[in-house]
């Protein structure tokens, strides 16, 4: 029987066989995913998060981006790479996303903490001090620790070119204090912080207080006589009202921990109305003006 000879390539055919094994060496040409690209420029902008809070919006991009250039190569990976690019902005989008978030979120609920404790102790210091003692916590702490209560009042005393603006300033204090302590049954306790920002360095809270009057006397207006025969003023009913005051907060050199003054205080106070002041405010050297 005759077997069939396998039949030698043509010409054709062997050069077919060293184009392809020639082809078979050189590889395919990628492109870069942009996108990948961009994640990961995104990824390092995220590390400024600490900074503002837009900068959160730059992690979540890197972590948007680079899931979808991770994607986008795992479905064309003859066409784009770049896949270690994508899963590194991915990783730094979390990293700095999420641990500043973190650190973010702690500081202001500690903050939150120190300032509502404060305003605990101030509340305190408004109902039973003196003006003196109101006045002196309406300083920045490094001038506190320089002055008395007692000679910062006489201070304020002796500027008799400034007393029509510090009666301004201290109206709002001035009535919540005479309203207090009018009736040994008004209390004023601290019911909780409305709002926290900061100003550079300092830290910024918005207190309220809930303002009990169980009565209030009436106020003769000047040159007001009570006649014989009129009916006598009565004191008005329980009153319930609130109290705002704009706290402030810095941190020392070589302390830890915030150290708190009031910058300001509206009284009567409707909640939810106040806004976080956008004035500039101590440099955390006593060098902002304090008050009420």
């Amino acid at each position: 029987m005759a077997i069939e000879q396998e039949s030698a390539p043509d010409e054709a055919d062997l050069k077919l066989m060293r184009r392809s094994a020639i082809e078979n060496e050189i590889p395919t040409y990628r492109a870069v995913s942009t996108r990948a690209v961009f994640s990961v420029i995104c990824g390092l902008l995220a590390a400024l998060s600490f900074t503002h809070p837009a900068f959160y919006l730059f992690a979540a991009a890197a972590v948007a981006l680079g899931f979808w250039a991770d994607r986008a190569i795992q479905k064309h990976p003859e066409m784009l790479t770049g896949q270690s690019l994508a899963r590194a902005g991915v990783a730094m989008g979390l990293v700095f996303g999420l641990s500043i978030y973190t650190i973010t979120t702690v500081q202001w609920y500690l903050s939150t903490r120190q300032a509502g404790a404060f305003a605990s102790e101030y509340a305190k210091v408004v109902k039973n001090g003196s003006l003196a003692d109101i006045y002196w916590l309406g300083l920045a702490p490094p001038t506190r620790a320089h002055v008395t209560p007692e000679d910062n009042f006489k201070s304020m005393q002796g500027q008799k070119e400034e007393a029509a603006m510090s009666e301004m300033k201290f109206a709002g204090i001035k009535k919540l204090s005479q309203d207090l302590h009018s009736s040994p049954a008004n209390t004023i306790t601290f019911h909780a912080i409305e709002n926290m920002g900061r100003e550079d360095l300092v830290q910024v809270a918005i207190a309220v207080f809930d303002v009990n009057l169980a009565a209030t006397p009436h106020e003769h207006k000047d040159g007001e006589e009570h006649k014989e025969g009129e009916a006598e003023h009565k004191p008005a009913g329980p009153q319930s009202l609130h109290a705002m005051a704009v706290i402030k907060g810095i941190v020392p050199d070589g302390k830890s921990a915030y150290e708190w003054w009031v910058d300001d205080v509206v009284y009567p106070y409707v909640p939810k109305t106040a806004a976080l002041p956008d004035k500039p405010v101590d440099d955390g050297h006593g060098h902002a003006p304090g008050g009420h």
